[in-house]
């Protein structure tokens, strides 16, 4: 390889430099939990009309926020594929295609843009791959420069490698410029309603993903569910005709967004709360806004949410309670359920702790910032593995408090005379907590398939 010498200025990298970039990277698994290979990604944008389709090997798509898309990625040919694994634990590969030979230097920063690494390379025409180690878990981001010419990504490092090292291991299979990453000319704007759909083929047969429809915000990585528990059941409707996505988790079917309805299935009307009180069914918009329901539910203290029926203990809980037909309110058991099984996966597990959940069950966008590795509230983007799409929807107990802070989740299942378990998590917090509270508050729910 040919030598030469990199003058490099280390400098302040500056956030705004990859905020208005939305990066979508997409991945699939069938019933089984394994994954599949995409044959294609619909992305549909709701809010704005326009429609682009990925194909095999594209799996990533960029968009610009109310601007051009970077012109030298895509005309110039010079580009960083996303790294494989995402997040990792220690070390990963990336693979950096080149449209002319000469000096690049690569670099690595850390989330306060201070350089941990830096590595200068002479490249060939083509496609090259590199293994990035890094000694400390965190969010960082890996940069290329040719000729004023510059790519960056994001990557998570969950692990501890060895040292802060970039390798250089050799030529990689050329892949076609339009394969590397697509970047779309179709206007989007922070907050646009999208919709992503997947197309594999499974078992001799090409089958379509579930539909993910959300307001996207930031920078995200979709898991595409296939023939799932919840296949045939993609969304459910309320008798309000409120129509929710739904997510499987190990076997559990759960509805991915908080219930907003107001009325129970047998058309009773839930009386809006003015006041604290447990022995009326009420229910409260989140910070006492109504404009908050559409994305965040309802708040419903325990007696609405029980409709009468006792507390339960079992697993399923038999409780329809507030839900819709043939959906219930989870038990205590269930929630355990859910817990323990995030917990067992370790692509769910920040830091490698088990724990350490939260991240993973949380919505990417909605929380207090809170800048310290694992929490909900940092780098809210790598948030949302499990699709559970958890918002701060707050709390009422008299006052309305916590919004954009805590999500609580009601159980069928009471603790004693007064307190209930529930579930929650904040943006401080790499936990999912399990405790009892007082059965007056208003929370927010979630149900369950039967």
């Amino acid at each position: 390889m040919k030598k030469i010498i990199c003058f490099i200025t280390i400098a302040l990298m500056g956030v705004v430099a990859f905020a208005q970039t939305v990066t979508l990277t997409f991945t699939a698994r069938d019933a089984a939990n394994q994954y599949v290979q995409l044959n294609r990604v619909s992305v549909t944008n709701l809010t704005k009309d326009w429609q682009e389709t990925l194909t095999w090997p594209d799996t990533v798509l960029t968009m610009q926020n109310d601007a051009g898309i970077d012109e030298s990625f895509v005309n110039g040919g010079f580009g960083i594929s996303q790294n494989n694994p995402n997040p990792f634990s220690g070390s990963t590969d990336v693979n950096l295609t080149v449209a002319e030979a000469g000096a690049v230097t690569l670099e690595i920063a850390d989330v306060l843009g201070r350089i941990v690494e830096t590595h200068c390379v002479y490249l060939g025409i083509g496609t090259h791959q590199f293994r990035v180690s890094l000694s400390a878990t965190g969010t960082y981001v890996f940069t290329a420069r040719q000729n004023g010419k510059m790519s960056s990504i994001k990557m998570v490092c969950n692990g501890v490698g060895n040292g802060n090292r970039i390798e250089y291991i050799g030529a990689a299979a050329v892949t076609p410029k339009s394969h590397i990453r697509h970047a779309t000319t179709n206007p989007f704007t922070f907050g646009d309603q999208m919709e992503y759909v997947g197309f594999a083929t499974i078992n001799g047969t090409e089958e379509e993903s579930h539909h993910i429809k959300q307001a996207q915000n930031a920078s995200q990585t979709f898991v595409l569910p296939f023939s799932s528990p919840c296949s045939g059941t993609l969304t459910v409707t309320d008798i309000d005709g409120n129509e929710y996505n739904t997510v499987m988790i190990g076997t559990q079917c759960w509805m991915k967004e908080n219930l907003r309805t107001t009325h129970y299935a047998d058309s009773t009307p839930i009386p809006v709360g003015e006041s604290y009180t447990f022995t009326e069914p009420y229910r409260y918009a989140p910070n006492n806004d109504s404009v908050n329901v559409a994305a965040y539910g309802y708040l419903y203290n325990w007696t609405a949410v029980m409709n009468g029926a006792e507390s339960s203990r079992t697993n399923p809980s038999g409780v329809q309670g507030i839900c819709p037909m043939g959906w219930h309110v989870p038990s205590d058991a269930e929630w355990t359920q859910l817990a323990d099984y995030v917990s067992s996966r370790s692509e769910y597990a920040c830091g490698g702790d088990n724990s350490s959940i939260a991240k993973a069950l949380a919505a990417t966008a909605g929380w207090n910032e809170f800048n310290r590795e694992c929490r909900v509230g940092n780098d809210q983007s790598s948030n949302n593995a499990t699709g559970f799409s958890a918002l701060p929807a707050g709390i009422y107990n008299g006052d309305y408090i916590a919004f954009s802070e805590s999500a609580y989740f009601w159980s069928a299942t009471a603790y004693d005379l007064n307190t209930v378990f529930c579930r929650d998590l904040a943006y401080t917090t790499y936990l999912f907590l399990r405790d009892d509270q007082y059965k007056g508050r208003g929370f927010s729910v979630r149900c369950l398939r039967d």
